[in-house]
């Protein structure tokens, strides 16, 4: 919700420690209720990393927001956001069973963020703005993180319009892949938006952009997930059919 407070400002009410709060107890049950689900079908639980990483950087801002260890929680908000991007494509990579790409990913993802929680200089802590968070990164760095950040949000993109575009997956993967792209357009488009038309909330893009994954939250567990579940049981039934 935006709400204007004075002449050309305009507070961002939806992102306050209250929600954040909010958001990361609906995203750990979220993770929670995916990963029982999970063990009942053996299925992937990369979705469960992402809801609780997800989870986690709204639980760092809320504790940045209280004033506590905020050097401590702006690392560890920072050490989870460094891995979303790279998760997300490796669903889709899982989904189309192409995974050279992904793997590098992992490894950078690693790389970046035992940088972040190792190098002391290159994260000085967090302040929270009242209605989300900025946090204090070496220029640098943030500019190398948006690169890895979003060149991997547009990969994501670009492979999974190509699965859709392409004969030979299944009707299930395009359904996938369609909804994963559902859910990386629900948190960019309205990032872009406040990026474009709110220059005064540029610092706080992490936070806010995490703060809108929420709808991707909520696509990843009740609509990418059930497919995923479906698809093992179909490869299990198979399976036993043709012993």
């Amino acid at each position: 919700m935006l709400i204007p407070r004075e002449k050309n400002t305009v507070t961002l009410y939806c992102f306050s420690p209250a929600v954040m709060l909010a958001t990361f107890i609906i995203e750990f049950g979220l993770a929670i209720y995916v990963f029982a689900k999970s063990r009942i079908t053996h299925s992937d639980y990369g979705i469960v990393a992402i809801l609780v990483f997800l989870g986690t950087f709204q639980l760092a801002e809320y504790m940045i927001c209280r004033g506590t260890d905020t050097l401590l929680w702006t690392r560890l908000g920072l050490f989870s956001i460094t891995f979303l991007p790279v998760i997300g494509y490796y669903l889709i990579s899982k989904i189309r069973s192409r995974y050279s790409v992904a793997k590098l990913g992992i490894i950078l993802a690693i790389a970046l963020a035992c940088f972040i929680v190792l190098y002391p200089p290159a994260v000085t802590g967090g302040v929270c703005a009242g209605n989300y968070v900025i946090l204090n990164v070496k220029p640098a760095i943030y500019q190398f993180f948006g690169y890895y950040y979003y060149g991997f949000l547009l990969l994501g993109i670009w492979d999974a319009l190509r699965g859709i575009t392409e004969n030979k997956e299944s009707k299930n993967t395009k359904k996938a892949l369609a909804w994963l792209i559902i859910g990386y357009l629900s948190f960019i488009l309205p990032l872009t938006l406040v990026y474009i038309f709110l220059a005064g909330a540029r610092q706080g893009i992490a936070s806010i952009m995490c703060g809108f994954a929420i709808v991707f939250a909520f696509i990843l567990t009740f609509k990418i997930a059930p497919i995923y579940h479906d698809a093992v049981k179909n490869a299990k039934h198979k399976k036993t059919l043709t012993k």
